[in-house]
């Protein structure tokens, strides 16, 4: 293996690895945004 497709492959998974991750903060904040449209805080009781 040559040490430019090395560095490209390194490059290739940490892509991979930033785009997960950006897809899971997306999804986290998407999930967060219609839980709180469904609460409601009416029906506590203290």
């Amino acid at each position: 293996m040559e040490a430019t497709s090395a560095v490209a492959y390194g490059f290739g998974v940490q892509g991979l690895l930033w785009f997960a991750v950006i897809i899971i903060l997306v999804f986290l904040i998407y999930r967060r945004i219609q839980i709180k449209k469904h609460e409601d805080f009416e029906d506590r009781d203290n």
